[in-house]
């Protein structure tokens, strides 16, 4: 299999571990995203292996919430991230930051995951 299918692969159990997880929306398509899910950017990757074959998986995971910033939203986030960081899914590094969406700006918080994929 090429590394495209290890990394779609790859992306796909990520999506289905979050959504277990968090109990949110977890979304690749940018077109899908809504308030209050958690959204997985493209990610990027290195060769460990020969042809592709092991993989180093580096995806940008972004955690929206609903509402105006404020402090509810920001707690949710964050017990959010908590629920994340507690989960199986490694994370790397964690900020805080916003996205708009329809000409609203939104409370967010962009997380760095990192794992490893490899042809079985």
């Amino acid at each position: 299999m090429p590394a495209t299918g290890l990394l779609n692969e790859a992306m796909q159990d990520l999506k289905a571990t979050l959504t277990a997880v968090t109990g949110l929306r977890v979304v690749s398509d940018p077109t899908k995203i809504v308030p209050n899910c958690v959204f997985l950017d493209a990610p990027s990757f290195e060769t460990i292996a020969g042809g592709g074959n092991i993989i180093r998986v580096t995806v940008p995971v972004k955690v929206i919430g609903s509402g105006t910033a404020g402090q509810p939203v920001l707690e949710n986030i964050l017990s959010i991230v908590a629920t994340v960081l507690g989960s199986s899914v490694v994370i790397m590094a964690g900020q805080p930051s916003s996205l708009e969406i329809g000409g609203a700006t939104y409370p967010a918080y962009d997380l760095q995951m990192a794992m490893q994929a490899q042809k079985q």
